[in-house]
């Protein structure tokens, strides 16, 4: 048997833009057309972690930012590869200051801030746009814009 593995996401949301990666790399089991396409930020979730405490430390290492947890998104991440599977939930985040910088690592090449009409044109993984088209449905949502 092959084991899951939890994951998150952060969506990070800031004066009605969201913040995406470019992936810069890709993994053995990640299709090759990965590399280049737009993401958020996210990932593992460490034994014993809570999901707010992976989130605040995967946006920390891959965008430097400090966020903070608004809510969780009604849209959960199901991404299958040859020989990986992922379930990713997907946690609507805010800065927790607005004087920060994005600095990336290694995982990313570059970094936008999007308004929802410009992310509707851009090529995205799987499960981006459903994520931001949930959050949009989301009450706490009206309190970040």
């Amino acid at each position: 048997m092959k084991d899951i593995t939890p994951f998150v996401v952060g969506l990070i949301k800031s004066r009605n833009k969201y913040l995406l990666t470019k992936r810069n790399e890709i993994d053995r089991d990640d299709p090759k057309d990965f590399l280049g396409k737009w993401q958020l930020p996210g990932g593992g979730i460490n034994f014993a972690e809570s999901l707010e405490t992976a989130v605040k430390r995967e946006i920390k290492e891959e965008v430097g930012l400090d966020i903070k947890v608004v809510s969780f998104v009604p849209y959960i991440i199901n991404s299958v590869r040859k020989y990986w599977h992922g379930i990713g939930v997907v946690i609507l985040c805010k800065l927790d200051s607005s004087k920060q910088k994005v600095v990336l690592n290694e995982e990313a090449n570059d970094y936008g801030w999007f308004t929802y009409e410009e992310v509707m044109n851009l090529d995205v993984l799987p499960g981006v746009i459903n994520a931001i088209n949930a959050s949009r449905i989301n009450y706490f949502n009206i309190l970040i814009q």
